[in-house]
């Protein structure tokens, strides 16, 4: 029989339940996907959890994923153990996946991340799962605003993680590291230390280490103030978003044909100066394909929208321009260009959709995109020209497009990269069907050219064995 907790642990366990209630960080019926690396957090997470979804009565349907790179010899297996061991006494299903020797590059650690949530994404569309549950706590959400804060030059960074976040959820946000481990050392769960948390050589680590300590001879509680801002930014943005919104709706005006998006300057110099800026960024950001847009380029397009004579252009780059005539000011495909308007699916969207994918209109026709678990490849569907194409890592967004001026593509099996147009043209495509072939863009690289060109797959897209997913691409009806 196991002895009761301690009250500190029912405390715990009480403050689990009412943020996750105040937060719908997990939800009712909610099958979720537990990521456990075997450290304090994530034992925690596997204790809490399960308390969370007695006490609120939610339902919750519980896998867990262990991914071992056996990257530190004993300890991995430690870990693992620890995992296997902490999964049977709480039964819940427990998969292992081991990754030994795939990861490439100098940044293992930000590598290993896109790995892991990847083969997560994966595993929780081939299990059913609709969340993936992370152990995040307050500690990291100090060093994930403060890293923003260094990288990147935009408030948006204050934002953080959020509790829920698409298929993401993390419910000990709240919760500070020194807490969960107190937690566990109180109720008896085993857990592993990583010692590569204790080197400098990464850069969160750095944060961890050295700059957080710093800081906190400032002020004891950094952590609790970065997190509350990081709250605070979330609630603001929202409001951001939708004063955004409501502004694009305003000065909004008829498209042409090619148009990706049209602007009334009339209108739009009625909003204050921090609105435009915002809903100028919104539209380049969707005619780029979800790229980050500088700031330079939104500052140019706002001196065109200002100039007293309505006329000029700016190259936006990727084959795109935004023009200026008859009050309007056009974000369209540079001029003798065949344009049609990118068709971008949401790499969260993809993962939700599963095998039954997500329909795209582009260029007239009806296309459907998949995210399939594992390594696949129908040769018969490939024949007619469907695209298969092998990931490690679930795409943050894909677009189906056409080729950009001077772009680059290493087709499969040649050897050696060339130009999409020398390609085609090596193809025997005419050169009146070129403008209109079919790219499709996985994360800002071109993956697959198909279409009215025989389909072809990108060298570094190659369906491989190892390979954690396959992006499959069809055109309907063919």
């Amino acid at each position: 029989m196991s002895r009761p907790l301690p009250a500190a642990c029912l405390r715990l366990q009480r403050r689990a339940a009412d943020a996750v209630a105040e937060t719908r960080s997990l939800r009712g019926g909610d099958r979720a996907l537990l990521m456990l690396s075997g450290g304090a957090d994530s034992m925690a997470l596997l204790s809490l959890v399960g308390a969370v979804d007695r006490r609120l009565g939610l339902g919750l349907v519980l896998t867990a994923l262990h991914v071992d790179y056996g990257l530190r010899g004993a300890d991995s297996d430690r870990d693992r153990r620890i995992v296997e061991h902490g999964c049977a006494a709480a039964g819940v299903p427990l998969l292992v996946e081991r990754l030994r020797g795939r990861l490439q590059g100098a940044d293992f650690q930000a590598r290993a991340r896109e790995q892991r949530y990847g083969l997560a994404r994966a595993l929780a569309t081939g299990h059913g799962c609709n969340v993936i549950v992370t152990a995040h706590n307050r500690d990291d959400q100090a060093e994930t605003v403060l890293y923003r804060l260094v990288k990147y030059a935009t408030p948006r960074g204050l934002v953080g993680m959020r509790p829920r976040d698409g298929d993401l959820a993390r419910p000990l946000l709240w919760a500070g590291a020194g807490e969960l481990r107190d937690y566990c050392r109180a109720a008896g769960i085993e857990f592993g230390d990583d010692f590569t948390n204790a080197t400098p050589a990464y850069a969160r680590n750095r944060l961890r280490l050295e700059v957080l300590p710093g800081l906190e001879a400032l002020n004891p509680r950094v952590a609790e103030t970065l997190a509350a801002t990081a709250e605070q930014a979330a609630a603001e943005a929202e409001v951001l978003a939708a004063a955004t919104d409501e502004a694009r709706r305003r000065v909004a005006t008829a498209t042409d044909r090619g148009d990706l998006a049209a602007l009334d300057l009339t209108a739009l110099a009625k909003e204050s100066p921090a609105l435009r800026a915002l809903l100028l960024h919104q539209v380049l950001r969707e005619a780029l394909g979800g790229v980050l847009v500088q700031r330079r380029l939104v500052r140019a397009v706002e001196r065109l929208t200002a100039r007293t004579d309505d006329a000029g252009r700016v190259s936006l780059g990727r084959g795109l321009e935004a023009v200026r005539g008859g009050g309007v000011v056009r974000v369209r495909a540079a001029a003798g260009r065949h344009a049609c308007a990118p068709a971008t699916v949401d790499g969260e969207a993809l993962v939700a959709a599963g095998e039954d994918g997500v329909e795209a209109g582009f260029c007239a026709g009806a296309w459907r995109v998949r995210l399939l678990p594992g390594a696949v490849v129908d040769r018969e569907q490939a024949a007619a020209g469907a695209g298969f194409m092998g990931l490690d890592v679930a795409p943050r967004s894909v677009a189906l497009r056409h080729p950009r001026r001077g772009e680059r593509f290493a087709p499969l099996g040649l050897g050696r990269e060339t130009t999409v147009a020398r390609h085609l043209a090596a193809a025997r495509v005419p050169a009146r069907l070129r403008p209109l072939v079919t790219v499709l863009d996985v994360d800002g690289r071109a993956a697959w050219l198909g279409g009215v060109a025989p389909a072809r797959v990108a060298e570094s897209f190659r369906v491989a064995h190892s390979s954690v997913m396959t992006l499959h691409v069809v055109q309907e009806g063919t």
